[in-house]
């Protein structure tokens, strides 16, 4: 069930989204009647209260910037990126997560990211974990640079974040995938973590809220599905689209039982390089 959210609200900025496509033709905005696709793409920055269980006071307001599916490549340029950065730094995050797909296939396109993101600020600072994107080529490679560039790349593995004496897990999942199961991965990471600490886990992929729940996650990350990146209509909170045919988690907050799950829309894209009614998103969640 998706978990309501009536202290969400979004504002919106513009980037410059492509100019050409693969095979050189330009992309032009094409009107319609439920949004739009054009050269000049809409961001939105969406904010949302989350309730994490056994928050302590000293935690709340802690303020958490995220983004995912950067795709850095052919359709995703270090300009680009320059301008996310600087959008989220205007932010002013406490903690900055980057749950995977840094790159499009190729290792060398880690570079423009790590130029980039090296120039992110967090007070308490930035955490990543790895996307299946990131494993077309050599995601240690990958991970490897972006711990050069400022990222911690949380692989299998936690860390904690102390506030005014409190303490906050971040725990972090390489990519679920075939031979990496969920579970596996999870047990790993949280090996020799204290139960009772309130909990964030990076996943790339969200399809995994059950598992989480079982485990006892408070918040899960999670980032893939680009939101559909086609969206056709959203009825009564309800994403209409392609990609939800293959997972119920789509974009936005979930619950199930004490665990919640955060899938953002991202801010590249995959296939055909055109959101529909899906703008990139940089999300910021404020811990209550």
């Amino acid at each position: 069930m998706r978990n309501p959210t009536p202290n969400s609200h979004v504002d919106t900025g513009r980037r410059r989204f492509l100019k050409q496509s693969a095979a050189g033709l330009a992309v032009v905005s094409i009107p319609n009647p439920l949004g739009g696709v054009s050269a000049d793409d809409e961001f939105e920055v969406v904010h949302k209260r989350v309730k994490l269980p056994r928050l302590p006071r000293e935690l709340r307001g802690l303020r958490i910037v995220m983004v995912s599916d950067i795709h850095s490549g052919p359709y995703m340029s270090k300009d680009d990126m320059d301008r996310y950065v600087a959008r989220i730094n205007a932010l002013k995050p406490d903690v900055i997560l980057l749950p995977g797909d840094f790159v499009q296939s190729r290792n060398e396109e880690v570079e423009p990211v790590c130029d980039a993101f090296v120039k992110l600020r967090a007070r308490h600072g930035v955490y990543g974990s790895t996307g299946n994107h990131d494993y077309f080529d050599d995601a240690d490679y990958i991970s490897k640079e972006l711990a050069h560039a400022g990222v911690r790349m949380l692989r299998n593995e936690h860390t904690l974040i102390e506030v005014k004496g409190k303490e906050l897990a971040l725990v972090g999942l390489d990519d679920v995938r075939s031979g990496h199961p969920f579970d596996s991965l999870f047990r790993q990471a949280v090996d020799g973590l204290d139960s009772s600490l309130p909990n964030i886990v990076l996943c790339h992929k969200p399809y995994y809220l059950e598992e989480a729940s079982e485990y006892g996650a408070g918040l899960m990350v999670s980032g893939h599905t680009h939101g559909g990146q086609f969206v056709l209509a959203r009825v009564f909170g309800t994403v209409i689209t392609p990609a939800a045919l293959i997972s119920g988690y789509v974009e936005g907050l979930y619950r199930l039982d004490a665990t919640q799950l955060y899938v953002t829309r991202g801010i590249g894209t995959v296939g055909i390089p055109v959101r529909f009614n899906c703008p990139p998103e940089i999300t910021v969640l404020t811990l209550v």
